[in-house]
């Protein structure tokens, strides 16, 4: 079938809204409406320069690798954006026991420091059985197990998860430790790198250089930054937004690309969103602050055992430093900052954010937005959407309205066949889809596309 034209607007440039305008931008008039001056969302490379050395600092997303990225680094690859692979370093500090665990030791007295404590070394061999068994808990997509209950019935020792992997995963996250036995053990393993490969990529240059390459490539696409959508009306001939400036826009068909919070103050007072609206409005959050700084005192005492990520109990919460100037040894580190603690100093950069809580309850809502998704010409996207929650999940949820709006897609054909042939998902990550709705002119019920062998 013809894809009859329509002028669809995009509320949020972050990746699901550049991913969806990228993949719409041939078949429709695509106009995309960010509040920040720039596009990219959670993206934000700050460059730093200490000691004659410049560090591309990352206050938003840093990492990703195979196992939980492969569209992602499809599109990386579509958009010829250079990555360089680092081996994974992580240092562990107990900081009432004043001890620091490296892994993998790095040197002899790092050896030493864990062989003095067999209780230690326990944990270490049961966190290293915990990460080999990530292939075939993700291969379930089952979100109602819990971590908890995952230790429990696996044969655990009893002190792993309070003495060692819930602080070691809560600082990971950036988590509330006390929230952390109950995400589920799925999305925390599918969010860790692979036991058989452990590290990851970057991006050289930090991830803005992906966002402008990005940004680049959305040539059939009008952008309006520095003003976002403060309101949005349905009409019988389709939506009415009114941006921060006052400035009124039509749409033909509507995708709200924002967080669940902002997308659930958007679409309230919206008649033909209320179903819509309450299941995006149920999901949790939890409050974090991040800042790039260069405080040592945020680090692990000992500067041999600067780590690529820095893992501290401290009391009841546990939070991480990420060093992101170890290939030059200078001192730019990313701190999940823990309350109470004076801000580092010196300090470059700081954000924060509500991040989505991980919980059972996400994968019902996600097949609840699944079935309502296209209703009265509107979707939603963004991470918490689909999958678990990460960049991937965000590239991912894009593809949902992209489909039902331009099947034929040329840049999604282009992406899908960019896949590497040995990923580990696919599109079945994709949430259960109930029977949509009958389609109207210009709209086409959504089926999963014919995944190729490869590329």
């Amino acid at each position: 079938m013809r894809t009859v034209p329509l002028h669809i607007g995009i509320l949020g440039a972050g990746v699901s809204g550049m991913t969806a305008a990228w993949l719409l931008q041939h078949d429709h008039q695509v106009t995309l409406i960010e509040k920040a001056p720039r596009p990219g969302g959670h993206v934000e490379t700050l460059p730093i320069t200490v000691d004659g050395h410049t560090v591309h600092a990352e206050l938003g997303p840093r990492f990703f690798f195979d196992t939980a990225y492969p569209y992602f680094l499809a599109l990386l690859r579509l958009l010829a954006v250079p990555i360089r692979w680092s081996d994974a370093r992580v240092s562990f500090t107990d900081v009432a026991r004043r001890h620091t665990t490296v892994l993998p030791p790095r040197s002899p007295r790092h050896v030493a420091s864990l062989l003095r404590s067999p209780r230690l070394v326990r944990h270490v061999l049961s966190l290293r059985r915990l990460i080999n068994e990530q292939p075939a808990v993700a291969a379930t997509r089952d979100f109602s197990r819990t971590l908890r209950q995952h230790l429990a019935t696996g044969g655990y020792p009893a002190s792993f998860g309070p003495e060692f992997v819930y602080p070691f995963l809560a600082a990971c996250w950036g988590a509330p430790l006390d929230r952390l036995p109950e995400f589920p053990v799925y999305s925390l393993l599918k969010g860790m790198p692979s036991g058989k490969k452990p590290g990851f990529y970057e991006i050289d240059g930090g991830m803005g250089r992906y966002v402008q390459a990005f940004a680049d490539e959305l040539r059939k696409v009008d952008i309006r930054l520095g003003a976002g959508a403060r309101s949005v009306d349905r009409h019988h001939d389709g939506f009415s937004v009114e941006d921060e400036r006052g400035k009124r826009h039509g749409f033909d068909r509507l995708i709200v690309a924002t967080s669940a919070r902002d997308a659930a103050h958007l679409l309230r007072g919206v008649p033909a969103a209320v179903e819509m609206q309450a299941v995006v409005g149920s999901f949790s959050h939890f409050e974090t602050e991040i800042a790039i700084h260069g405080d040592a005192s945020f680090m692990p005492t000992d500067r041999r055992d600067w780590s690529h990520n820095n893992l501290f109990l401290e009391g009841e919460t546990a939070w991480m430093s990420d060093w992101q100037g170890p290939r030059d040894g200078v001192p730019v580190i990313r701190s999940w900052l823990p309350k109470g603690r004076p801000l580092p100093r010196p300090l470059y950069g700081r954000r924060s954010f509500h991040h989505l809580m991980m919980s059972p309850e996400n994968a019902v809502l996600q097949r609840r937005i699944a079935a309502l998704q296209g209703h009265s010409g509107l979707w939603v996207t963004g991470m918490y959407a689909v999958d678990v929650d990460n960049h991937e999940s965000a590239l991912l949820s894009a593809l949902v309205p992209a489909h039902a709006l331009a099947p034929a897609s040329q840049n999604l054909a282009r992406l899908i066949a960019a896949v590497a042939p040995d990923a580990l998902h696919r599109l079945e990550v994709l949430p259960a889809l109930l029977p949509p709705p009958p389609a109207s002119e210009g709209d086409h019920a959504f089926s999963l596309p014919t995944v190729p062998s490869g590329p």
